[in-house]
């Protein structure tokens, strides 16, 4: 992060290009990525950059966009899964906790043990996440088989099929690293309620609560836009030629006139 420039999304033009509604989740964050992002001179890096992050550390930059530029927290809300309770709970988590979750994640590597033999798995890119969601795979074991053998060194792939073809019962041991692989992708988080006391363990998609976010930054800016052109008659390229912190004095002092009348 030291070496890269971050800006946070839904105050200039650009942002409005991006598209929330696309079907490819990957497409869409290296987009806002690559929208936001740039080195420390704060020129645009290619997409391929972020194409060949780790997943995890892509989710953990498109939430430091997120929660630019006054935040450095993700607040959500979760119910209690006792069918006696079901109160809502209200969670805080620091940003800096998952930064640092995403370190120890980076710092040690994944190992897969199978009878007396051990490998070794990277962390899956983008390029590896594009590539498996172009093929079709029968069921959710086979998908699970054709990741792990991705992730593999090549000098590895021979021994672990040799070995997975003689004894099935691996799977299990497959998916449970997979699924512990990145924890930032696959974020769990255990909650006691503060209601009842009961134990609650909760899945929560972290790259999904960004976008959410960032889609409401787009939809205020578009609110922005359009307050200015109606009131001023400004088009859309006059208004993003004022910086941001004027844009809101404006809708300040055209809230004032409104609260005069």
């Amino acid at each position: 992060m030291r070496e890269l420039s971050i800006r946070p999304f839904g105050y200039f033009e650009e942002d409005l290009e991006i598209d929330f509604q696309q079907t490819h989740r990957p497409d869409l964050e290296i987009q806002i990525l690559a929208c936001c992002m740039g080195n420390r001179e704060g020129i645009k890096i290619d997409s391929s950059f972020f194409w060949n992050l780790e997943i995890g550390k892509r989710t953990e930059y498109l939430l430091t966009v997120a929660t630019l530029p006054n935040r450095s927290q993700i607040e959500f809300n979760l119910n209690c899964y006792n069918s006696e309770c079901q109160r809502q709970m209200e969670i805080t988590i620091l940003l800096l906790e998952l930064i640092l979750l995403q370190q120890q994640a980076e710092n040690h590597p994944t190992e897969i043990a199978l009878e007396t033999k051990k490998f070794s798995l990277r962390k899956p890119t983008g390029i590896d996440q594009k590539s498996w969601l172009e093929q079709q795979f029968p069921d959710e074991d086979s998908a699970t088989l054709a990741m792990v053998q991705t992730l593999l060194p090549v000098e590895q792939i021979s021994s672990f099929q040799q070995i997975f073809s003689q004894e099935k019962h691996w799977m299990q041991t497959l998916n449970q690293v997979m699924e512990e692989i990145d924890p930032l992708v696959n974020f769990s988080l255990q909650v006691n309620c503060p209601y009842c006391g009961t134990e609650n363990l909760h899945d929560f998609d972290l790259g999904d609560w960004a976008l959410q976010q960032l889609y409401r930054a787009q939809q205020q800016l578009l609110i922005t836009v359009h307050r200015l052109a109606s009131h001023y008659h400004w088009r859309e390229s006059d208004i993003f030629a004022i910086p941001p912190w004027r844009r809101s004095r404006y809708l300040d002092l055209i809230q004032r006139e409104v609260n005069y009348q």
